[in-house]
């Protein structure tokens, strides 16, 4: 029997996690499962609610700590890496914030097995008012789709965004997707072995993309399956460092386009100026991001000569 892997990612949310890692023993059906539950060096103590529950779960559940938080990639790597060393047949990525509902897991891990041509399978995300949520891609993000999709251009380029967010077909019919959203989704130990460790030059955002090129090249395909609902409480972390999220934005798009795209310098000051002047109009509206002006403009400066470097060596 194949033994599921679900690595929740936690950081200061210690109540999101607790809530994922509760919602998992109704999602894996007769799969067997364990629980790898990732702190990227949160400065909040863990409460005694996770840690009983982790005390109750010893058995399939275990604890460990990044010794700093060096964003989204790294911490998964170190729960990717525990779960194959245990012998997963399937690994699970969840965000503190997502919630299984009944046999979520189960329906991406049975979905695998029937198609061994798919390295991972993502769910149908859902928000806690039941809507459903942009969770796949259809194509390839190159810097065209950079430009139409990702700026205010998305509004002359509506059918383009509405192909791209997979919003022209049935949400609930499985399909073949380009990506799926990092938020939630289960790859292969197969798949794991190969694309891991991810890339950690992000802290947050555009891991999909170079996730989505890297599933490419590696010839695996990746499969929408609506039979696996989440609910994703979208943004309970990232919300309350609104700040740090825009920042975060900026980066990883600039790293994407340069590391992975081997952007034009000319397209690499598009993009920056456009999310500096963006940024700017923001603090017009919001003191706390005015306050932290100075600080944006500064971590997206040194993205996005790190950009230029990487898209010289073509």
């Amino acid at each position: 029997m194949v033994t599921i892997g679900i690595v929740v990612l936690n950081y200061q949310d210690w109540e999101l996690s607790l809530r994922c890692m509760e919602s998992i023993r109704g999602a894996c059906g007769t799969f067997a499962w364990r629980i790898y539950l990732i702190d990227n060096a949160s400065k909040r103590v863990m409460p005694p609610s996770v840690r009983n529950f982790l005390k109750k779960e010893r058995a399939r559940a275990c604890f460990f700590t990044a010794d700093k938080n060096r964003g989204y990639a790294s911490g998964n790597n170190l729960g990717i890496a525990c779960a194959l060393k245990d012998g997963c047949g399937v690994i699970v990525v969840a965000n503190s914030d997502i919630v299984f509902q009944s046999r979520a897991i189960e329906a991406m891990a049975v979905c695998l097995m029937h198609h061994p041509e798919a390295g991972i399978v993502g769910p149908m995300v859902v928000g806690t008012d039941g809507s459903i949520q942009q969770s796949c891609c259809s194509m390839r993000t190159g810097i065209q789709e950079i430009f139409q999709v990702y700026t205010a251009a998305k509004k002359i380029y509506k059918n383009k965004c509405s192909a791209y967010h997979c919003q022209n077909r049935n949400p609930y019919r499985r399909a073949y997707v380009y990506h799926v959203s990092g938020c939630c989704f289960a790859f292969s130990a197969a798949c794991a072995k190969d694309l891991t460790p991810l890339d950690e030059g992000t802290m947050l955002y555009g891991e999909e993309l170079m996730i989505g090129l890297r599933m490419e090249q590696l010839g695996y395909r990746t499969i929408y399956e609506p039979r696996s609902v989440v609910v994703h409480e979208h943004g309970a972390t990232t919300s309350r460092m609104l700040p740090l999220m825009y920042q975060c934005i900026s980066q990883s798009e600039l790293y994407y386009c340069g590391k992975y795209l081997k952007a034009a310098v000319w397209q690499l000051w598009v993009l920056y100026q456009y999310r500096r002047w963006l940024y700017r109009l923001r603090c017009l509206r919001n003191r706390k991001l005015a306050r932290y002006r100075t600080t944006f403009l500064a971590e997206t400066k040194k993205s996005y000569r790190q950009a230029l470097t990487f898209a010289k060596q073509k």
